[in-house]
């Protein structure tokens, strides 16, 4: 599978990351405002739920924990202004897990030879849980930062997920 390096304002679909929300907030206000029909995705990590299961019961959900190796979406408390706009903004969410976050990694590094970070790569691993599903679709994978730590990165690239 390659991914492409462009994408188009009118995508069918744009897979965001997903932690304080401004960035998902921005493109999602942005992108609808260009294109009313584009469906917005929010990703975030399984093991730092807060905003996607806030998204989904529509009340801020704080978590005790958010261990992952997705720090940039690592968020335990979320904020109610910010679940308020992405509820309006945002039309689905995902969950990846620590072993598909590396994954991401892994595909973005020997696929594209590009080199991100965790919560970086959390679209594609969002887009990988289910390829078919996009099937004929124009689909942008925002891909955000390269602040990798060198064991993480020799763990995604050594991985066989």
């Amino acid at each position: 599978m390659r991914f492409l390096a462009t994408a188009s304002v009118y995508s069918d679909s744009i897979i965001v990351p997903m932690d304080d929300t401004a960035l998902i907030r921005g493109v999602a206000a942005e992108a609808k405002r260009r294109h009313p029909a584009v469906r917005i995705v929010g990703v975030q990590a399984a093991q730092a739920p807060s905003y996607v299961r806030s998204w989904q019961e529509d009340r801020v959900v704080t978590t005790d924990t958010c261990d992952t190796i997705a720090d940039g979406l690592a968020t335990c408390v979320p904020l109610e202004a910010n679940v308020r706009a992405i509820r309006e903004l945002v039309d689905e969410v995902s969950l990846v897990s620590e072993d598909e976050l590396l994954q991401g990694v892994r595909t973005l590094l020997f696929e594209e030879h590009l080199v991100a970070e965790a919560a970086g790569a959390a679209p594609v691993a969002a887009f990988l849980q289910n390829p078919p599903a996009y099937a004929g679709r124009s689909v942008v994978l925002l891909v955000t930062g390269s602040n990798i730590p060198h064991e993480l990165l020799r763990q995604a690239a050594l991985s066989t997920c």
